[in-house]
């Protein structure tokens, strides 16, 4: 089974009407959307017709509970703790589609001491970041993680923040991946250039950078270290993109559901962008 541990909150995606004013009013539309890079992907492997498991923590208010039940309702195995307030993000999409992200974790960030049934059955566990940089999160996916090693299984990271990996230190976050050892790394063009990779993953990851509607770079472990140039898988072209909110939560969704069906890292690239694309003409994560 696939699963992904991290932050289910509430979106509230916002497209201005126009340049924001400073000091006075925008007209805007508004999206409350389910939310969190965790939840998203175990929501798009669900809807892959994958097994899938949702591993966090929401508060133990309706918001946590509306959110974990509606993810259920998608078909995802969800475990989660409930304490103290859901998270919320506020999302702001500009006309080109581009979006900026003021989050506050809440409840998510604040995941200790999960239940040591969570990982039975796990063969791929998936970690954004955001799950690797806060205690004491970090600590309990840390656990988890080498739960999941011991049994045999494997580790997959996204960087999916390059905000969030300056805030940490790129030096730091790098220490924490080799200890982590994943079996693959997926990052887009900002957060790789960021972190110095390929070169700087660990021994034995496969490392995907993304590039927005560019071919996405694929090192294949063994190369990644090696300073070659990657191989480009292209995706297809998508009229009409206006909002990327979840653009990289769905292609590691449709990445991860390949390999762990045991796809190629090639082939898992292509199925990652035709996830992606259905996310783009839509507000929030679900694209619609």
């Amino acid at each position: 089974m696939l699963a992904v541990l991290g932050d289910l909150v509430e979106d509230v995606v916002v497209w201005p009407g126009g340049p924001v004013e400073p000091g006075t009013d925008t007209a805007a539309r508004v999206f409350r959307r389910r939310g969190g890079s965790a939840a998203n992907v175990a929501a798009a492997a669900a809807a892959l017709g994958a097994p899938v498991r949702f591993l966090g923590r929401v508060g133990a208010d309706a918001a946590g509970t509306a959110l974990a039940d509606g993810l259920a309702g998608l078909g995802v195995d969800v475990r989660v703790q409930r304490a103290g307030t859901t998270g919320c993000v506020v999302v702001l999409v500009d006309a080109d589609g581009e979006r900026t992200m003021l989050p506050d974790r809440g409840a998510a960030a604040e995941l200790a001491d999960p239940d040591p049934g969570w990982p039975d059955g796990v063969t791929l566990l998936h970690l954004p970041v955001y799950s690797l940089l806060d205690e004491p999160c970090a600590g309990a996916a840390r656990a988890l993680a080498a739960r999941v090693r011991d049994a045999g299984g494997a580790v997959s990271v996204d960087a999916a923040s390059a905000g969030s990996l300056r805030a940490h230190g790129p030096a730091r976050f790098l220490d924490d991946l080799a200890a982590l050892g994943p079996a693959h790394l997926l990052a887009n063009r900002a957060e790789a250039d960021l972190l110095g990779l390929p070169g700087t993953a660990p021994p034995g990851t496969a490392v995907v950078v993304k590039d927005g509607p560019r071919p996405a770079l694929v090192h294949l472990p063994g190369v990644a270290r090696l300073g070659l140039p990657g191989v480009p898988v292209a995706p297809a072209p998508v009229d009409g993109v206006r909002d990327t909110t979840g653009a990289g939560d769905a292609f590691a969704a449709g990445y991860l559901t390949a390999v762990h069906a045991g796809a190629d890292p090639l082939v898992a690239v292509a199925r990652g962008h035709a996830c992606a694309a259905r996310v783009l003409c839509g507000p929030g994560a679900a694209g619609a």
